[in-house]
């Protein structure tokens, strides 16, 4: 993986976009949530944030014949400093008292709809800088920087944060995040001799087609169902992680618990950087699907007896489904042609954002309704057993190689 770090100036800088965006936007997003259930205590509303995070996600299909057609760098730098004025708006000016939690919702849904363009376009900016057999290595160096800084942002917020926590502060900070990675953004450039290969499709709904017919022949459509069934028994436990956190071990709790889930990141990330493409993937899919529901089910279990075990569990969980989600990420780059990535990606978190948000508003109803959370982490570490198991009775899945015997799709464009 180093070796890729230091070969490759245009993905360094890249990475370093990644880096400050993921802290920027993964920040706004895990305190979001904390703070509408410690301003609010309504469950209700903390499901309505969730809903606004994903609902956007539901048009991302409509984004991806965009993305592939468009200047991707240009759609980044755009969707960044867009992220950047509403994160501002909410940690530099009074409007949040003045407005509210309608303002809360806003800036909620403004930036949902500024990511459903930045992400596909990182992800299909990708696989023009970097070589086919380094795309997971790629993936893994970015999870593991933004992780890595993530867990010192975290360390920094839980020593310094005693007692009540200034939200007001840590906008401001993803907003800095933000700032920086719209200034790296101005670096990036496109590789010229890829660039100018690239198809463009005289034909906006035929790129639609083209997208899901890819999809429909593919492997990625059995990934895209698991990945899908996944999303929404996870969101529904998502929203309801503000709550049963800060009920069991309080405000602090939760920021330490989340710098637990990121040095599970980070590990994860490493090990499928170094490890990934040793393994075949149907049977790897299959024991990590396994390992998080049983690790899932452990921590609902034990957060409420036993903090350190609680802390425990949470790393190992956050380490499995960040070797799932670099592993599915991966193949989503992988088998496509470069000038598909991101109609296939898009396509993909279309089906997933509509899952999320079903998956929020029913998280938000159950969280209002059921007395012990705990149950509800339990739900979704059996339904991710569930998945995997029906996974193994596709052949495509079953069979399916390393990751670099995997062969990328002649496009047919």
């Amino acid at each position: 993986m180093l070796k890729l770090f230091k070969q490759n100036k245009m993905f360094r800088i890249l990475l370093t976009y990644q880096i400050f965006s993921g802290l920027g936007g993964g920040m706004f997003s895990l305190f979001m949530l904390l703070s509408m259930h410690l301003i609010h205590r309504n469950s209700m509303f903390t499901g309505i944030t969730g809903f606004l995070m994903a609902a956007p996600h539901i048009f991302s299909f409509a984004v991806g014949p965009i993305v592939d057609r468009r200047n991707k760098i240009t759609i980044m730098r755009l969707t960044t400093f867009l992220e950047f004025v509403v994160l501002a708006l909410l940690a530099f000016t009074p409007l949040q008292e003045y407005l509210g939690v309608m303002f809360m919702f806003a800036v909620v849904f403004t930036y949902s709809i500024a990511n459903l363009f930045e992400a596909p376009a990182g992800t299909a900016f990708l696989p023009q800088i970097v070589k086919e057999e380094e795309i997971m290595e790629a993936n893994s160096l970015i999870s593991i920087a933004s992780l890595t800084g993530g867990v010192a942002i975290g360390a920094i917020l839980f020593t310094s944060l005693a007692g009540e926590i200034n939200f007001r502060f840590l906008y401001g900070f993803s907003a800095l995040f933000l700032a920086l990675a719209f200034l790296f953004s101005l670096f990036l450039k496109n590789a010229a001799a890829k660039e100018s290969t690239d198809k463009v499709a005289s034909n906006y709904l035929q790129d639609l087609k083209e997208g899901a017919k890819f999809l429909k022949r593919s492997v990625l459509l059995y990934i895209t169902i698991a990945v899908v069934a996944m999303s929404f028994a996870g969101e529904i436990t998502y929203v309801n992680r503000p709550l049963f956190l800060e009920y069991h071990v309080g405000g602090q709790g939760y920021v330490l618990f989340t710098l637990a889930s990121l040095v599970g990141g980070v590990a994860a990330s490493y090990f499928v950087g170094i490890m990934g493409k040793k393994f075949k993937l149907g049977k790897l899919i299959f024991v990590l699907l396994v390992f998080t529901s049983a690790v899932r089910i452990t921590f609902a279990l034990v957060v409420p007896t036993q903090y350190i075990g609680g802390l425990v569990a949470m790393a190992v969980y956050s380490a499995i489904a960040t070797a799932v989600s670099i592993i599915f990420g991966s193949m989503n780059q992988k088998i496509p042609s470069n000038d598909m990535v991101g109609r296939i990606d898009t396509m993909t978190s279309t089906f997933t954002a509509i899952a999320a948000t079903f998956g929020a508003l029913a998280g938000g109803f159950i969280g209002s309704i059921v007395q012990d959370a705990g149950r509800i982490f339990i739900f979704q570490g059996a339904s991710y057993v569930v998945i995997g198991v029906l996974l193994m009775f596709v052949p495509s899945i079953r069979k399916l190689p390393k990751m670099n015997d995997i062969k990328k799709a002649e496009s047919e464009e």
